[in-house]
């Protein structure tokens, strides 16, 4: 009799728990809201992430290195960003750098074919909903590499802008063949963010 009483009791007050909870939801459109147990809802805020808040220094991301024939420096990242769960049969290789008037993006795509064309696409998810479509500037090639330029005459300042303050959800690179989609993880996502950032700071 004691213990059904104090089991009820206990399913009372975890009950109870739950209903005072507040609950988050996604809309159709991919918008989150805060459902309130009076009924009420609100959308749940989402806000761009600064730089500062990624906890990594531009000097574990990116290096400048000087030809010392021409005198020219580079500044890239550190290492290929790897996005992949299979070793890298399937998934992707992103390298970012600055040229001279430009940053680029340079993306190996693996598992859907080698051939990119000249206007084959990228299609990017944030995890805030929003999207982004973005055309290969690189020329046609087999080697299953997708190359993006922000800047000069290329413009896409904008572009690169959401790039290094909104994190990647998931990712498609088309191929002639197919396409390659794979989802960041948070840290894979504030990990390219950061080094962006940092390159368009240099």
């Amino acid at each position: 009799m004691q213990k059904s009483l104090l089991l009820t009791i206990m399913l009372s007050i975890l009950f109870g728990q739950f209903l005072s909870a507040q609950i988050n939801a996604t809309t159709k459109e991919g918008k989150e809201v805060l459902l309130n147990e009076d009924g009420t809802w609100k959308y749940i805020e989402k806000r761009e992430v600064s730089s500062d808040e990624l906890n990594l220094e531009c000097s574990e991301l990116i290096s400048t290195e000087t030809d010392k024939m021409t005198g020219r420096s580079t500044t890239a990242a550190k290492e290929t960003l790897i996005i992949s769960e299979d070793g890298g049969k399937t998934g992707f290789g992103i390298y970012a750098l600055n040229g001279s008037r430009y940053t680029i993006l340079s993306i190996q795509a693996a598992g859907a074919g080698s051939c990119i064309d000249d206007d084959d696409t990228i299609n990017i998810l944030f995890r805030d909903g929003s999207r982004l479509e973005l055309t290969n500037n690189g020329k046609f090639n087999c080697d299953a590499k997708m190359t993006l330029f922000f800047g000069g005459t290329f413009g896409n300042k904008k572009d690169l802008k959401e790039l290094s303050t909104k994190e990647i959800e998931t990712m498609r690179v088309w191929t002639s063949k197919s396409y390659v989609e794979k989802d960041f993880s948070s840290d894979q996502s504030n990990k390219l963010m950061q080094t962006l950032k940092c390159l368009s700071e240099k």
